[in-house]
């Protein structure tokens, strides 16, 4: 081979391993941390907080939707919830006549936005109510990751561990 030929070999080879590493490189920032807006937070905040007082709390089955994706799963103490789950639990919880009120108060840890996603991280504390009497407390540490649907931002996945005081 003559140096005419290896010299232009190596510039095309150069000109393809740059455009691999740009696009190996664009696809990594697009994956990472990015700038989170305020709005961004309260939607968030929103989206948890109204998913726990809604349906945790209110046992209203029909907001699932309103708050989930169609394939939403929350890995909740080793065992995976789907949104069918969810609403057969809600179903049961609602039909006890005898059932403490629930409030929960989340303490954020992080949120932040990765691509088009939000990672949320927050620790959410419950107590539990009869006829204005405290019956019980509890913590859970939780994570959840809220993405852009067609009808606005949803929960996709949740974690949730219980906590020790």
């Amino acid at each position: 081979m003559t140096f005419k030929k290896t010299y232009k070999a190596l510039i095309v080879l150069s000109f393809i391993i740059t455009i691999v590493l740009t696009s190996c490189l664009s696809q990594h920032e697009a994956n990472t941390n990015t700038s989170i807006t305020e709005a961004e937070i309260k939607i968030a905040k929103d989206l948890i907080q109204g998913s726990f007082d809604d349906l945790w709390a209110g046992g209203d089955s029909t907001k699932i939707m309103s708050y989930h994706t169609d394939d939403f799963i929350i890995l909740e103490q080793g065992e995976i919830w789907d949104n069918e789950r969810i609403k057969t639990y809600m179903r049961g919880m609602v039909s006890n006549p005898n059932r403490a009120k629930r409030t929960n108060k989340m303490e954020y840890i992080s949120i932040d936005k990765y691509g088009p996603s939000i990672q949320i991280a927050y620790y959410n504390y419950a107590e539990f109510t009869q006829a204005d009497t405290l019956v019980g407390k509890a913590k859970w540490l939780e994570s959840a990751l809220a993405v852009p649907t067609d009808d606005g931002w949803r929960l996709k996945m949740m974690h949730s561990t219980r906590a020790r005081d």
